[in-house]
């Protein structure tokens, strides 16, 4: 079963890792929905519990994002920086991540990463949306493409009611970065 999974993961990657040609990946975004296949890491408190703020490219024309997490009642933000290995794009937090971008558009992405923290593999997605509000239809895409990897859809995490909140929090964040 381990073998079957790393088959699909490992084919699931070669799908589009270009990220030059995905320009409608970079804005501002919410997050809608995590999923993983360990739970806890994407409940509150987990360690990938976060909420992505804005995607962009940085000088050199490497792919990042601002995300942010609540920790302790506050906003933390921090910015990730993508890197191609192999042709196999990566980033690293809370261990190495190989990412796979499933689907993209000017409405939403999914995004399918592999984690690896001492050796530990844990399958976890991300579900953005332009609003923090997506149709059913999308949602349920997001369902399919997470059953797909394994991830059953008691593993996913809805966050379209925490949109508010995400809110404030991005404009907290705004502020803090404004009014150090």
């Amino acid at each position: 079963m381990k073998i079957l999974l790393l088959t699909f993961i490992c084919g699931l990657q070669a799908l589009n890792n270009d990220v030059k040609e995905l320009p409608q990946l970079t804005g501002e975004w919410y997050t809608v929905a995590l999923a993983s296949n360990v739970s806890s890491k994407i409940e509150k408190g987990g360690s990938l519990e976060m909420y992505v703020h804005k995607i962009y490219y940085n000088e050199d024309g490497a792919l990042c994002g601002d995300f942010f997490k609540e920790e302790n009642g506050e906003c933390t933000k921090f910015s990730v920086r993508t890197s191609q290995e192999n042709d196999r794009l990566k980033v690293q937090y809370d261990g190495e991540n190989d990412i796979t971008i499933q689907h993209v558009d000017n409405e939403c992405a999914m995004i399918l990463l592999h984690n690896v923290n001492k050796n530990e593999n844990t399958i976890w997605a991300e579900l953005f949306g332009r609003t923090p509000y997506l149709p059913d239809k999308i949602k349920k895409q997001f369902q399919e493409m997470c059953e797909n990897a394994a991830i059953s859809k008691d593993q996913i995490r809805d966050l379209s009611n925490e949109g508010k909140l995400c809110s404030s929090l991005f404009s907290l964040c705004d502020l803090e970065e404004k009014n150090p």
